[in-house]
């Protein structure tokens, strides 16, 4: 009778543990992260259409007055987790997410211009805030980099 008892007890401490865990895995966050290559310039030819929503955060940190899309891709990551985006032959962007404090989320990226890294960096966003990197210069013209949580 104790044997039959602990076996019972046993396979309900068991199936209540894999309840548990199905749970939470059931659970995982997942969110898309959007990269967004831009060119900027001061060409005074303005902001492409695609582009008007982050108008603002670009013409605030950046000092031109032209940004022209040059490629847009997107990856779902579950939290924590990674993936690589590909924006181009030449760019991709390497992302980590995990969770932060207060619903935001801990992003580390490594953008790429074939092998060379172009910026390396871990930044705390906030879903649907875009992030803003900056590349290096080119005869007056930045490739700049949009990442979004969302």
């Amino acid at each position: 009778m104790k044997n039959y008892r602990l076996t019972k007890f046993i396979a309900l401490a068991f199936i209540a543990l894999a309840s548990a865990f199905a749970s939470s895995t059931a659970q995982a966050e997942t969110i898309n992260v959007n990269a967004i290559l831009i060119l900027g310039s001061n060409d005074n030819a303005g902001i492409d259409s695609s582009l008007q929503k982050y108008a603002k955060k670009l013409t605030e940190h950046l000092r031109f007055d032209t940004f022209k899309l040059q490629s847009s891709s997107r990856a779902s990551l579950p939290v924590p987790g990674s993936n690589i985006i590909g924006m181009s032959e030449e760019h991709s962007v390497s992302i980590k997410v995990d969770s932060a404090a207060d619903g935001k989320y801990r992003i580390s990226a490594q953008w790429k211009r074939g092998p060379q890294t172009i910026v390396n960096t871990t930044v705390v966003a906030s879903k649907n805030r875009e992030t803003v990197l900056v590349g290096p210069s080119n005869d007056g013209k930045r490739l700049i980099l949009l990442l979004v949580a969302n």
